[in-house]
């Protein structure tokens, strides 16, 4: 195969010659030189002393909720783990901690919570086993995103002043782990916001690092210091911080470079040529488990067709996509669950599997077009949704327009306003007449089952196909009650041979957390950890 990925057409490698050209006249430390594993950097230095406001960009845009039961894209998780206390916490090498409480599996079915001693809200208030066992239950609700982690869960009962049993009608690995993104609200003031709960009339009432001051929707949120924060490990060195919602990736890196915005995560891979050579900061890549797919986004349509899928999976230079437009930073993927989300003593495993798609997924446009003419397509239009201003996704989306070309397909691309866009990844009626939707993926928890969860389980969120098979429901089940990470491991790769033959997911590529953090700073998480816990409490002078 290495043959067609020098003798490509030649409109796809005008396409990746212009990338390439826009990487090596930006960058100063070699252009396109890959991102190895030594380069990756999970922190900076830590924060010398405070500063008195620090304003960061959200790259995805506003967030539509802070709820934090359906905070989960990048922005609006990213904002709630600063205001909110989750149960456990990970640290930037993803090592999983105590936070506002610690765990004990007492049984394969029985889990205690004990809560931190004097923690409090920010009016003051003490946490209460009520409030923990309260924000639980909120999360577990049917109507969030988050239900599915639940999905075990027999009961949830505050048992003492400090404790909270969390009972379950089957022994379940992965719901210790996602503690670390579930978060405690105040009951009381939960049960008053109702539905405003999270919105810029509702608020929010928590025991965080930062206290909510004010969301001005379209312009940005502030929060302030809680000077009260029960842990003085923790202490934020910032007194103040805005969230901007600057989502033109080249009005982000100018704002970046002239120090008008002092940090962001998640960069644009257009933007990184610009900011390597910045004067004013520096651009960190750290590990992380995201990726960049492209969804079939409904059940019906045109790309109902499996053999069009299929077409889909060899049509795509996943090589020259990592190389030519993410500079180095991102790896060629070819299945749905990222490399970086393999747990390590298993890795083996999981890596064996995977070559095996590696093949059957390489670039090969003579079988990908054989797909197309074996398919029922008949030269409808395809309908691929991108995030309009994201310069990154709309060159990947003209890349994948143009060699859908010569392989048969014709695709249209829709460019989405940053908010709708966000709302059509959990919202089907905002992805009304989208055939495929580009979108990145991550996995909060270190553990394939989340995202497999998500998207392969009937009624999830992200399941858009609608996608059912009572084969990958049980092993599915029957890996989530296994603690032993060997014979889960197994099951697993077991079930990914079944459901990656649905196709559903093209994968394109692995990529890094990129940060940009002003010189002015340190301290700052630049693993994708950073989802994860108060990122912007480490951020502080650099300085003293």
């Amino acid at each position: 195969m290495a043959t067609r990925h020098i003798q490509r057409t030649a409109v796809l490698s005008l396409i990746l010659a212009a990338a390439t050209l826009t990487a090596c006249s930006g960058a100063t430390s070699g252009g396109q030189k890959p991102v190895s594993a030594d380069d990756l950097v999970a922190s900076l230095p830590p924060a010398k002393g405070d500063v008195d406001r620090i304003t960061w960009n959200l790259t995805g845009g506003e967030p539509d909720t802070l709820d934090p039961a359906n905070a989960v894209t990048t922005q609006s998780g990213q904002v709630v783990r600063n205001l909110c206390d989750s149960l456990l916490t990970l640290d930037a090498n993803f090592n999983l901690k105590p936070n506002l409480a610690s765990v004990r599996q007492e049984t394969p079915t029985k889990l205690v919570l004990t809560i931190h001693r004097n923690t409090k809200f920010w009016d003051g208030s003490t946490v209460t086993a009520e409030d923990v066992a309260y924000s639980l239950r909120w999360s577990a609700d049917p109507s969030k995103v988050t239900s599915f982690l639940f999905a075990n869960v027999d009961s949830i009962k505050a048992t003492a002043a400090d404790k909270v049993t969390v009972a379950f009608k089957r022994p379940d690995e992965m719901f210790t782990s996602e503690l670390a993104n579930v978060v405690v609200l105040k009951k009381t003031f939960a049960e008053k916001a109702g539905a405003k709960l999270g919105t810029p009339a509702g608020g929010l009432m928590c025991s965080g690092p930062f206290k909510l001051d004010k969301w001005t929707s379209g312009d940005s949120i502030t929060m302030s210091r809680n000077d009260a924060y029960w842990n003085p490990d923790r202490r934020p060195f910032a007194k103040s911080v805005k969230f901007t919602f600057v989502t033109d990736a080249t009005a982000l890196a100018q704002s970046l470079s002239a120090g008008e915005i002092d940090g962001a995560y998640e960069l644009s891979a257009s933007s990184v040529p610009a900011l390597q050579k910045s004067k004013k900061g520096r651009l960190v890549f750290g590990l992380s488990s995201q990726s960049m797919n492209i969804y079939v986004s409904r059940p019906d349509g045109v790309m109902a067709d499996a053999d069009l899928r299929a077409a889909l999976q060899r049509m795509i230079d996943r090589q020259g996509l990592a190389r030519a437009l993410y500079h180095g930073a991102a790896t060629p993927m070819y299945t749905m669950i990222a490399p970086a989300a393999w747990p390590t003593a298993q890795r083996a495993e999981y890596e064996k599997a995977y070559k095996s798609f590696e093949t059957s997924r390489s670039f090969d446009m003579d079988a990908a077009k054989k797909l197309v003419k074996a398919s029922s397509y008949k030269g409808q239009e395809i309908v691929l949704a991108i995030a309009a201003g994201d310069d990154a996704q709309s060159r990947i989306a003209q890349l994948l327009q143009q060699q859908g070309r010569e392989a048969g397909l014709t695709i249209k691309i829709q460019s989405m306003q940053p908010l709708v866009y966000a709302q059509a990844g959990y919202d089907a009626t905002k992805r009304k007449g989208v055939d495929l939707y580009l979108s990145s993926n991550f996995s909060a928890a270190p553990d394939p089952l989340e995202t497999i969860g998500f998207l392969y389980l009937p009624q999830q969120t992200y399941n858009y196909v609608d996608y059912d098979d009572p084969k990958v429901t049980k092993l599915f089940d029957t890996a989530r009650s296994t603690f032993d990470g060997a014979s889960r491991a197994k099951t697993i790769v077991e079930m990914q041979a079944v459901y990656e033959k649905a196709n559903t997911v093209i994968p394109l590529v692995s990529t890094n957390t990129t940060t940009f953090l002003n010189d002015r700073l340190t301290g700052a998480i630049t693993s994708f950890a950073y989802w994860s816990m108060p990122q912007m409490a480490y951020v502080g002078a650099a300085k003293k």
